[in-house]
């Protein structure tokens, strides 16, 4: 086995782990939006969402993962919705902390495992974090920041460049300029920030923020994604082949 528990030998997959500033920045619909653009360009690509909080439950009881559902569906993949959302918690809360008031424990190894099943049927793979990078996972310890195992620690091990969606609300430049610079501190490839535009109705923050973040980021700012009535396939890939700079990623794919 190598550094990061993968099998010696084994190709590692292709693909980007998206992650965002924080909760509520529309990380969902641009991951969408990128899972429909690397299949625009011809790469057989996969979704994964390792872990989901906050789902609600169907009429049987089971949980409903909505955000991998919606993923799977992007990225139109026959698999089961558990191949993409190995673990799924009711409670709205960072991983660790749901798992503990569920009784539920996260094997990191099973989360790499079928990280690793999916490389080896597609091209790219194109894994959503939860919330931003230091949310917690579990207690165990990782070197990358310590104290614990957080998003940034899977991401490290996963082996894959951060893109990192932002919001444009107020403090989102203190937010994207903090994340920009633990990534890079922590020595993750980051190939750039996508600006998301959460509301049609816009003041002057996020008239303002844009423009300094583009100005300030010591990353490529590789996009500004509109606000979206419609979630269908088709409109989240039109707009991702408008407003998402593929020469920016494709470096990353070959």
């Amino acid at each position: 086995m190598d550094s990061i528990g993968f099998p010696r030998g084994e190709k590692m997959a292709k693909g980007f782990f998206i992650t965002a500033t924080g909760t509520g920045v529309g990380k969902t619909v641009v991951t969408g939006a990128l899972i429909r653009l690397l299949k625009d360009k011809g790469f057989k690509t996969a979704a994964m969402k390792p872990l989901e909080s906050g789902c609600l439950r169907s009429g049987d009881g089971a949980l409903v993962p909505a955000d991998g559902i919606f993923l799977k569906e992007m990225a139109e993949m026959q698999e089961a919705v558990n191949e993409v959302v190995p673990y799924s918690f009711e409670a709205p809360l960072a991983p660790m902390a749901a798992a503990e008031i569920e009784g539920a424990r996260i094997d990191v190894k099973k989360i790499k495992d079928q990280f690793a099943r999916l490389g080896g049927r597609y091209e790219a793979v194109v894994v959503e974090g939860v919330g931003g990078l230091l949310v917690p996972i579990t207690r165990d310890y990782f070197p990358a920041v310590g104290g614990g195992y957080y998003v940034l620690d899977l991401a490290l091990e996963l082996g894959l460049p951060l893109v990192i969606v932002a919001g444009l609300s107020l403090g989102t430049i203190n937010h994207t300029l903090l994340t920009v610079r633990c990534a890079l501190d922590a020595g993750a490839k980051v190939a750039g920030v996508i600006i998301n535009h959460q509301s049609p109705a816009e003041g002057l923050a996020e008239m303002t923020n844009p423009g300094a973040i583009k100005e300030l980021s010591p990353v490529p700012v590789i996009g500004e994604f509109p606000y979206l009535d419609d979630l269908s396939a088709g409109a989240v890939g039109n707009a991702a082949r408008k407003n998402i700079d593929f020469s920016r990623l494709k470096a990353f794919l070959l």
